[in-house]
């Protein structure tokens, strides 16, 4: 065997396996035993602070009102637009919710007395009527045709109010309280008496 001719390979793979192993940082082991490492880890291997619960990020904005009322989409009779009926607390006056339908004779003879009630009282109770079934026409017609100004009055075109609600009969009374938490329910006609005792209570 050649020696001479099998050097310079020898050589050449020697220097190839040191500078292979030379890029690699290994950790460092003191007396103890620990180790600490020689590179400082990649950006995607730091923790996003922002991201673990204790961290310096922006608090997520929570509404002011945890209202009864479900987030579902309703029109307002005298505009056409389409709000959130969670939107109609205002955290300042109790709230008064009245179920009705265009067809229904009963809350059309409650009517007069619901604008009368919102028109003496406004500015302890705000009053609502939140309206199902038949039409957005039929409800315009409503309106229009019973004089009721005062009252903010919506229709829901998709009866998800009244399902979350729980209504299953107009005229309904729903009473909340400023904050938009349910007090109390009643059926029938306006509860005038029992109304203005929970408001001043």
């Amino acid at each position: 065997m050649n020696l001479r001719r099998h050097l310079p390979l020898a050589v050449a793979a020697a220097l190839l396996l040191a500078a292979c192993s030379s890029t690699t940082a290994e950790p460092s082991a003191d007396a103890a035993g620990s180790t600490e490492p020689s590179a400082t880890p990649p950006a995607s291997a730091t923790p996003d602070k922002t991201k673990q619960s204790g961290g310096n990020s922006q608090p997520t904005k929570q509404p002011v009102i945890d209202s009864d009322l479900p987030d579902v989409s309703v029109i307002d009779v005298a505009t056409g637009g389409k709000l959130p009926l969670s939107s109609v607390v205002d955290g300042k006056r109790h709230l008064l919710v009245w179920a009705w339908a265009p067809h229904c004779p009963v809350c059309a003879g409650e009517a007069p007395g619901v604008e009368a009630f919102a028109g003496k009282y406004g500015g302890d109770v705000d009053v609502v009527g939140l309206g199902t079934q038949d039409s957005l026409g039929l409800a315009e017609t409503f309106v229009s045709s019973y004089g009721v100004k005062t009252p903010q009055m919506l229709w829901d075109p998709g009866f998800d109010s009244w399902r979350a609600l729980r209504i299953t009969s107009q005229p309904t009374w729903i009473l909340l309280s400023p904050e938009g938490k349910e007090i109390d329910r009643w059926t029938g006609a306006l509860p005038v008496d029992a109304v203005l005792a929970e408001v001043q209570a």
